[in-house]
């Protein structure tokens, strides 16, 4: 029992470090040694916080915040940071506490899978990123742009091509132009949740389906899932709700998703291996273990960050860009800081442009759809 309890707090540690840190991804950490519930915790943890950061700084630990990043951004200015943190990790539980709760359905629909089926959606959702915008052309060229880069990047030796792509295209832009238009005055208090229950569990319920989807077809990322969500909300909250549970949903899913079909759909299932459906319900009592401690440090730790931050904006920027770049070299060295510039430059464009940011998110769907064809 203390050795559980140990897991238990060393996997929440390690899954607040990097869902705190700015991009400092799980992937980072999963590496290391470490005991299969610590793995399992720290990721879910992880999921739980890593909208934090994105929410501040606008940096993403990976495309599963990329959509959220104006939306929190909005509530965050308006001086709803604590009522946000407080939607992440409530949204979060939810889709853990429904996964669970799904998985007897998943079980039949998840041997099923092929990869035809996820090359449909990714043509699917092509589309429908592109022709949903105003500025059709524009979102055409970058996505073209963008899906070019990201097969120039797959074909080149990195240890981890999808850091300096991720970060070059969403995060340093938006540090850049926080650096030179930092907000005038930010209230970072904690607040409550305005969103009622009923429908606070309806819109988890949806990203929780979203997320079942990601975790079923590789080619379809937590990210990218969400965006369907978008057409169903008019309002941030319900919006940010769907991210936020299809996150957590679809790396709850992947664990179950290992145990029946041995296929890995992140970096933590790939450290854990291989996982029995007997030893599932161990590990996600664990996981609700984990998400009822969360909710209750998390705000206070988050508000804590946003106080730091905002007192010292320009010197947190400048801070999180240098270590940006030091953890892209130490991934993959100069070819990976090359990388992360040419992203840098082309991430300038969209907002240019009138085209959304997740237009770029052809970095991925379009070398999967060259590849199928090829």
């Amino acid at each position: 029992m203390r050795e559980l309890f140990l897991q238990l707090i060393q996997g929440i540690s390690f899954g607040t470090l990097t869902g705190l840190t700015p991009g400092l991804h799980v992937n980072s950490l999963s590496r290391l040694a470490l005991p299969v519930p610590v793995l399992f915790i720290m990721g879910l943890v992880h999921t739980f916080l890593d909208s934090i950061p994105s929410a501040l700084f606008g940096v993403p630990d990976g495309d599963d915040t990329v959509p959220s990043l104006l939306p929190s951004h909005r509530m965050v200015l308006q001086g709803r940071f604590g009522e946000l943190v407080r939607l992440s990790v409530t949204a979060s539980t939810l889709a853990v506490i429904l996964a669970i709760l799904a998985y007897p359905l998943y079980a039949r629909v998840a041997p099923l899978y092929r990869f035809e089926i996820g090359v449909i959606f990714i043509v699917f959702l092509s589309l429908f990123l592109i022709l949903s915008q105003r500025n059709k052309i524009g979102a055409t060229v970058i996505f073209l742009l963008s899906g070019f880069l990201g097969y120039i990047a797959f074909g080149m030796p990195l240890r981890d091509p999808f850091y300096p792509l991720f970060t070059g295209l969403f995060a340093l832009p938006l540090l850049v132009e926080a650096y030179l238009n930092p907000p005038k005055e930010v209230k970072v208090s904690d607040g409550e949740l305005t969103v009622g229950f009923k429908r606070l569990l309806k819109f988890s319920a949806l990203g929780t389906f979203f997320g079942a989807l990601a975790s079923l077809l590789p080619t379809l990322t937590a990210g990218q899932a969400s965006l369907l969500g978008s057409k169903f909300t008019r309002d941030d909250r319900d919006y940010l709700t769907i991210i936020y549970s299809t996150n957590t949903a679809a790396y709850a899913f992947s664990l179950a998703n290992l145990a029946l079909t041995g296929k890995t759909r992140n970096g933590v299932m790939v450290a854990i291996g291989e996982v029995s459906v007997n030893e599932l319900p161990f590990l996600y009592s664990l996981g609700l273990s984990a998400a009822m401690l969360v909710i209750v440090f998390a705000p206070r730790l988050a508000i804590l960050m946003g106080k730091v931050a905002f007192k010292w904006y320009r010197q947190s920027i400048l801070s999180i860009m240098v270590f940006l770049f030091v953890l892209g070299f130490v991934y993959n060295g100069l070819p990976g800081i090359f990388l992360m510039l040419s992203a840098t430059f082309l991430g300038f464009l969209a907002p240019r442009w009138n085209v959304f940011r997740v237009t770029y998110m052809g970095v991925l769907m379009l070398p999967v759809l060259v590849e199928s064809i090829i």
